[in-house]
């Protein structure tokens, strides 16, 4: 009789929990404060209240953001391995948070891609997603095809942890550099307003770039990630990336480094630094 009342009460309550699980389901962590303001949408004023949330929960990062650690003085690190492991363990979670929310926006992508091949309705949420997309990676686009959604999906992808970690450490010499101690620049980016960053001690007479000061490691990693994802510059690495993807391969950093020659003025010499850099630490990277 006991054994009897219990598996009932267990019964009850199990529907209850169902019942009331679509109320007590944890929703993905949003971190909307973090979208820069060329992340945030621009078209979503026509939209519902219901609809604006869906769009920009749709966009959000899928991770909270690493608590801000001042960078450390690399400098203290006698041992060369405990200076690389450090550097990498300080920049790698802003890295995947990025690459989290690439991973997040493509298959989103993607599904709304296999809908339109199958002809099946696009809701208007969906619609200014898609759009925010177009904005966010710098395209314009009047009306939608599959050639458009090709060539966003060329831009929405991830960059290998690998390259996005030798780069930054080439650049700011294992994060030494000027540059990363007093504006968290790790990839050497050039900003062209006055005041907008630090300016070269060797810069040529005549001009005018600085090199960009971000407030903090997440700003610096994000304007990175936007540099390759959208300038015309890097459209060969986008090129290799798709073209990885369209044969089923693994998207390395030593495949993408190849898409890097305008990335500095010594070209083969810089992909052939940094493929080779990326091949020697590999086993700090994989860590």
């Amino acid at each position: 009789m006991l054994l009897k009342k219990t598996i009932i009460s267990a019964f009850w309550l199990l529907v209850a929990l169902a019942a009331i699980s679509p109320f007590t389901e944890l929703e993905p962590v949003q971190q909307l404060d973090s979208l820069e303001d060329w992340q945030k949408p621009s078209r979503i004023t026509a939209l519902n209240e219901a609809d604006k949330k869906k769009v920009l929960q749709r966009l959000a990062y899928t991770s909270a953001a690493p608590p801000f650690v001042a960078l450390p003085d690399f400098n203290q690190y006698s041992d060369t391995t405990a200076k690389k492991r450090a550097f990498f363990d300080y920049l790698r979670p802003y890295v995947k948070r990025e690459n989290a929310r690439l991973r997040s926006l493509r298959r989103q992508l993607i599904e709304i891609q296999q809908k339109k091949e199958k002809q099946l309705r696009i809701s208007l949420e969906e619609y200014a997603f898609l759009y925010s997309l177009y904005d966010e990676f710098r395209m314009e686009v009047a009306e939608t095809d599959q050639n458009m959604l090709r060539e966003l999906l060329k831009r929405v992808d991830i960059i290998p942890d690998t390259l996005v970690l030798m780069q930054a450490a080439n650049e700011s010499a294992w994060g030494t550099s000027r540059f990363a101690v007093e504006g968290y620049n790790f990839f050497g980016q050039w900003c062209f307003r006055t005041g907008c960053g630090l300016v070269p001690q060797e810069r040529v007479e005549g001009s005018y770039h600085e090199v960009a000061k971000f407030a903090n490691p997440a700003a610096s990693i994000k304007s990175y990630f936007y540099n390759l994802n959208t300038f015309h510059t890097y459209e060969s690495l986008r090129v290799i990336r798709a073209h990885l993807r369209a044969e089923g391969k693994p998207v390395s950093g030593v495949a993408l480094a190849a898409g890097l020659g305008s990335y500095s003025e010594r070209g083969e010499d810089y992909i052939a630094e940094i493929s080779g850099m990326i091949r020697f630490n590999r086993k700090l990277l994989e860590e």
